[in-house]
């Protein structure tokens, strides 16, 4: 499958849409062999690209990766940093020479589950909201509770990329103006959930992802990394209709 070069950079937490266009501009892109161009498209099956000297692709099954991350708080959810911040591949650098990627992005603030993978058209699937696949956070959150404003944000609250809707919310604990919530949400955009409560007055002090798809982190603590077993990346394929994978032999 063909995605725009940009959005595939971006994806795979790279660089932004903008940096991924300035990165081509200024000719530090080579995609099979030659500078890449604004609008280009790219196919991990079967296309090889090159950004700033690193090589990302082609990928095959045998030399796909897939890690499983409890990100900490104050982590960049990119492979570098300008500003020199710790980012997530900081946590799996150590464990692999295969250059991984976060899928979607967790907040700066933000804590949790992230994957991080060389696998592009997972990564691009698992993140788009064709295939709604729900992610599901704790939030510490402070202001006035209302059983109007839980179902407000069920049915949606316009922002600037469009109406977002929690597509479940529930009230783990209440006590006064602190409030613990459990939200999935399948859809994903910039701070979302921060955004989203603050419509209803609710202000977000703590945001953890706990789970997505079938995945959990169940005992991973925080800053530590594992492998994804091939049963639990065959569980995130099926869901947004890639093949399975066979496992690999010892």
């Amino acid at each position: 499958m063909q995605i725009r070069l940009n959005k595939f950079l971006a994806s795979l937490g790279f660089a932004s849409r903008r940096k991924a266009d300035e990165l081509i501009s200024d000719g530090k892109v080579l995609l099979n062999g030659r500078k890449a161009k604004l609008g280009d498209k790219f196919d991990q099956s079967k296309d090889s690209l090159q950004v700033a000297g690193k090589n990302i692709g082609p990928a095959t099954e045998q030399s796909l990766e897939y890690w499983l991350l409890n990100k900490p708080f104050n982590v960049v959810s990119t492979v570098s940093d300008e500003l020199g911040r710790k980012t997530v591949f900081d946590y799996v650098k150590s464990k692999t020479a295969t250059r991984v990627y976060p899928v979607g992005r967790l907040d700066f603030e933000s804590e949790g589950l992230l994957i991080l993978t060389n696998d592009g058209e997972l990564a691009h699937r698992l993140t788009h909201p064709k295939y709604e696949v729900k992610k599901v956070y704790k939030v510490i959150a402070n202001g006035i509770f209302s059983q109007s404003k839980v179902e407000r944000l069920l049915r949606g609250v316009r922002l600037a990329e469009g109406k977002i809707a929690f597509d479940d919310l529930e009230v783990l604990e209440k006590d006064g103006r602190d409030l613990t919530l459990r939200i999935t949400i399948h859809q994903g955009v910039k701070r979302e959930i921060r955004r989203v409560c603050a419509k209803v007055g609710w202000e977000v002090d703590k945001l953890v992802r706990v789970k997505m798809g079938n995945l959990s982190l169940n005992s991973l603590t925080v800053g530590n990394v594992r492998k994804l077993s091939t049963e639990e990346v065959n569980g995130l394929r099926q869901l947004v209709g890639l093949d399975l994978i066979l496992p690999s032999k010892n």
